[in-house]
């Protein structure tokens, strides 16, 4: 059937109801249709699409609810939407578009007005992916694109170099606006990479957040759930660089948070008058001009977790890796290294704070009070099973009203003035693999710093050492995936020692090898990999669920025949 012919009977199909008439077909542009909107036009939704060749498309574009799917043939790097000196969205979706309307391949840019200057999308969730967003700027909200009741699929995009005024640069989601958005990068932008206000839940996995003016901001009970993403070198106004947070709560797992910076507080996250859970993440090297130079949390009823994560070489007056204002933070299986701050090294609390730390180890930390922890004003700080030693000055400072319950951890030069002695407690060196070191300059400042093996050499007094009564929650380990206990007690600080050590006396030798070698079930490759038992776990190096050649080298390293 020729092309005209397809387009004409497909109209009359559309306009008479008549059944089995309009047949899919792939139009293209410029070969069909002049410009991409004669082809959305002239399209019949849920059966068409618009393939479009490279190059430069001066235009706006509407789906005006339709169903279809736009995609270049070439792909964003050589095919653009370019609406600059036109004014308005460069692509707009406010017809109740849904996952059928798909956007994919495309360079957005020049898009201008008041919201969602390269995409717009109101009461509509298209799918959108493998496009480019960069120089858009609005005045308002939602430079690269704007999500009003909105929630689009978006997949392997780019927001570069986009601004807004009041919300997201990058993207704003509003009015529980909740996209998924997965695999995409926000470079650049200015009024944040991404902002989410009131009731804006998005899901948001495997993106990079770099150089933005705040990374991510939330608002209004936006609970966003964030995961295996990268916060680096972002920096906010005066709260949050990495991420700021207030009123909402936020789930947020296995995200590094790298050299980003506050001009006052949170220099990697800043969260407030919500609850936070952080699991398994990494900040290093943030900043804050006042306190909380990668974490700050403050007021609140609920409880914030913090679990599995380090905190290296961040910097703050207040507070180097931790901030707490009158939180009640439970924080649990993490480091806190090299750190540095006029009060409070690895982590201060501040105003009846009552924070609750368990299984982690404070080491290399700095402070002119308290290099591991500083507690003023009625805060009251709960340790066990945890491990401070080589921080300085003085692992603990209690100050102004405030105390410390410390139970079953090593604390280097003993319990610290205001003290509650919860019982065994040592003061004798930890046997660290490897001790954090500044380097040849003496500070930690990112250039010579070593900050050190944590986990415990055999002989340890902290091996075995912990609370007797400890029971471990399902599924629980250790900061390196093991299982939390290992050889029948709860050891001393972030690390289980037992990796290796087969038959649990507290040596690893030949006895251990004998029993390696009887685990060891083969090739490394995730396909031919054969689970271990659970008597095996003790040879499992990387976690990974099998003891086989990649574990070797780890064994030989700790291996004492």
């Amino acid at each position: 059937m020729p092309q005209t012919t397809r387009w004409a009977t497909a109209a009359i199909a559309v306009s008479t109801g008549m059944p089995g008439v309009a047949t899919a077909a792939t139009v293209n542009v410029p070969g069909d249709f002049a410009t991409i909107q004669a082809c959305i036009d002239a399209a019949v939704s849920g059966v068409d699409e618009c393939v479009v060749a490279p190059g430069t498309y001066h235009e706006t574009i509407d789906f005006f609810g339709k169903a279809i799917t736009l995609r270049s043939s070439g792909g964003a790097d050589v095919t653009t939407i370019d609406a600059t000196g036109i004014g308005g969205s460069v692509v707009t979706c406010a017809s109740g578009e849904g996952p059928g309307t798909v956007l994919d391949g495309f360079t957005i840019t020049g898009g201008t007005g008041a919201t969602g200057g390269g995409m717009h999308n109101d009461h509509s969730s298209p799918s959108v992916a493998n496009c480019t967003f960069t120089g858009n700027v609005v005045s308002g909200s939602g430079g690269g694109m704007y999500n009003e009741y909105s929630s689009p699929n978006v997949t392997d995009c780019t927001f570069r170099a986009n601004a807004g005024g009041w919300c997201g640069g990058g993207m704003c989601n509003y009015h529980t606006g909740s996209p998924v958005v997965t695999g995409c990068v926000f470079d650049g932008n200015v009024g944040s990479g991404m902002q989410n206000h009131d009731r804006s839940s998005p899901v948001v996995m495997g993106c990079t957040f770099t150089g933005n003016l705040v990374g991510m901001a939330n608002s209004d009970a936006s609970d966003a759930t964030v995961g295996n993403c990268v916060f680096s070198w972002n920096t906010g106004g005066l709260l949050g660089g990495g991420m700021y947070s207030e009123g909402s709560n936020l789930r947020v797992d296995h995200c590094a948070f790298r050299g980003n910076a506050a001009k006052s507080r949170g220099g990697g996250v800043f969260c407030r008058l919500g609850n936070l859970t952080l699991t398994n993440c990494s900040f290093n090297g943030n900043t804050a001009g006042e306190s909380g130079g990668g974490l700050f949390i403050e007021f609140g009823g609920g409880t914030s977790v913090v679990r599995g994560c380090e905190f290296r070489g961040n910097t703050a007056p207040w507070g180097g890796a931790v901030f707490n204002f009158a939180r009640d933070t439970v924080v649990g299986n993490c480091t806190f290294v090299g750190n540095a701050a006029e009060y409070g090294g690895g982590m201060y609390n501040y105003v009846n704070s009552s924070p609750t730390v368990t299984d982690s180890t404070f080491s290399g930390n700095t402070a002119a009070y308290g290099g591991g922890m500083y507690s003023i004003y009625d805060s009251r700080a709960t340790m066990t099973n945890c491990v401070l030693w080589g921080d300085s000055a003085l692992e603990v400072v209690n100050d102004e009203g405030a105390t410390s319950e410390i139970s079953f951890t090593d604390v280097q030069g003993g319990l610290p003035v205001g003290a509650i002695d919860g019982g065994g407690n040592i003061d004798i060196d930890p046997m660290f693999v490897s001790p954090p070191d500044p380097g040849p300059d003496g500070t930690w400042d990112g250039v010579d710093d070593d900050y050190g093996d944590l986990r415990l050499q055999a002989g340890s007094p902290c091996i075995d050492a912990g609370d007797p009564t400890f029971a471990t929650s399902p599924g629980e380990t250790d900061l390196e995936a093991h299982a939390r206990v290992l050889c029948g007690r709860v050891d001393m600080g972030a690390y289980e020692f037992g990796i290796g050590d087969y038959d649990c006396d507290r040596s690893v030798d030949l006895t251990d090898f004998a029993n390696w070698s009887a685990c060891m079930i083969g090739p490394s490759t995730a396909e031919t990999a054969v689970p271990h038992t659970p008597d095996c776990e003790a040879f499992d190096f990387d976690a990974d669920g099998d003891v086989d050649l990649v574990d070797f080298d780890p064994f030989q390293m700790i291996f004492r025949p």
